[in-house]
């Protein structure tokens, strides 16, 4: 399913929750060999921007035989070293730095973009200037586990949406360190890693641009008997997303296929799979709803790019939308088409300046 690099970009922003900050970087008027030119091209953007402000700092603990006293004395160490015999001490101090784990993690991936060889020379040019420009930051191995030592606050925000673009780079740059080259995998392909956008777009997008209360429960399964035991080996019923107003309650389960429909045997048919779950979601939500609370809908909402379908049932007294988001549009159609689905308002004002050029 090869969705437009530009969506990409619009479905991050949301799944990210950073519509404000990606409105920063206009590519909706540029046209990109693929994914890692389109990524390249806002990392740059963005660690240039810090770079004319100025970096996050923040005190870092340092150890350093030095000549008089600074920071805590460590006696032990000195006296081990026979420093005193040369007028020196161990001492351990703070002092601002700009080497933080933030600046290494933008360091890091600059460094691997400037290793793939299929980046525009262009951008490739203003990466390796804007990698020696942080030389007062460590050049480390990047590893998932250094993104899990940040710590986002109010002063450096923006370096929230930035470690978002770093992480998905990393997760899909494969390295080989053999010759030193890189390959970027174009996970549009990827049917998990996909879901997953889509999902959070989707829920993000509800959450922000409708007035429904979105949520994502777990659903119980209702008058289920037998011991602990056994109870522990019914498979779960977590929701991806659920629309909740006065009026309606609507379960939605997002789904991402290659091929949204089952075109087996001539025909166009729902998954079964999707259909069963979907149908169980709303069977076991509607016989614990109380008297005062709507009766729920259930929809499986699919990404497309070739064409959009939208079949009603009514199942069992129960009501199943099946309905498809296409993905390979331009931005305001896709934004129509949620209106529609869901009765939204219009976009917010962040993303429409972003996409004024689509």
């Amino acid at each position: 399913m090869k969705i437009p690099v530009r969506n990409i970009y619009y479905l991050l922003c949301y799944a990210w929750d950073h519509v404000g900050e990606g409105e920063t970087f206009d590519v909706g008027s540029e046209k990109f060999g693929g994914l890692v030119d389109l990524f390249a091209k806002v990392l740059n953007e963005g660690v240039a921007r810090l770079v004319s402000r100025g970096l996050d700092r923040d005190y870092l603990v340092f150890h350093e035989d030095i000549r008089g006293l600074k920071g805590k004395l460590d006696l032990a160490t000195t006296v081990k070293r026979n420093l005193l015999l040369n007028g020196k001490t161990h001492c351990a101090f703070d002092e601002l730095s700009y080497d933080v784990p933030q600046n290494r993690i933008l360091k890091a991936t600059l460094r691997q973009l400037t290793l793939v060889g299929t980046l525009d020379p262009a951008e490739r040019r203003r990466t390796e200037r804007l990698y020696r420009k942080l030389d007062a930051v460590s050049d480390v191995r990047l590893t998932t586990s250094l993104f899990r030592t940040i710590q986002i606050h109010r002063n450096n925000r923006f370096y929230s949406f930035l470690l978002h673009l770093c992480r998905i780079i990393h997760e899909n740059l494969l390295v080989n360190e053999e010759d030193g080259t890189a390959r970027f995998r174009d996970f549009r392909e990827d049917e998990h890693q996909m879901g997953l956008v889509f999902q959070q777009f989707v829920k993000t997008f509800c959450e922000r641009e409708t007035d429904y209360r979105v949520s994502a429960p777990k659903i119980d399964w209702f008058g289920a008997e037998a011991s602990e035991t056994d109870l522990r080996h019914l498979p779960g019923m977590q929701t991806d997303i659920v629309l909740r107003s006065p009026e309606r309650t609507i379960i939605v389960d997002t789904k991402f296929y290659r091929k949204p429909l089952d075109t087996r045997f001539g025909g166009r048919r729902v998954h079964s799979s999707n259909l069963y779950q979907i149908f169980a979601y709303v069977t076991n939500w509607a016989a614990a709803t109380v008297a005062d609370e709507p009766e729920p809908e259930g929809w499986l909402l699919y990404a497309a790019v070739d064409g959009d379908f939208d079949y009603r049932f009514e199942l069992m007294g129960r009501r199943i939308r099946v309905c498809s988001i296409d993905l390979g549009k331009g931005w305001r159609r896709i934004e129509r088409d949620l209106k529609g689905l869901v009765e939204i308002r219009n976009l917010s004002t962040s993303l429409r300046h972003l996409i004024d050029s689509v």
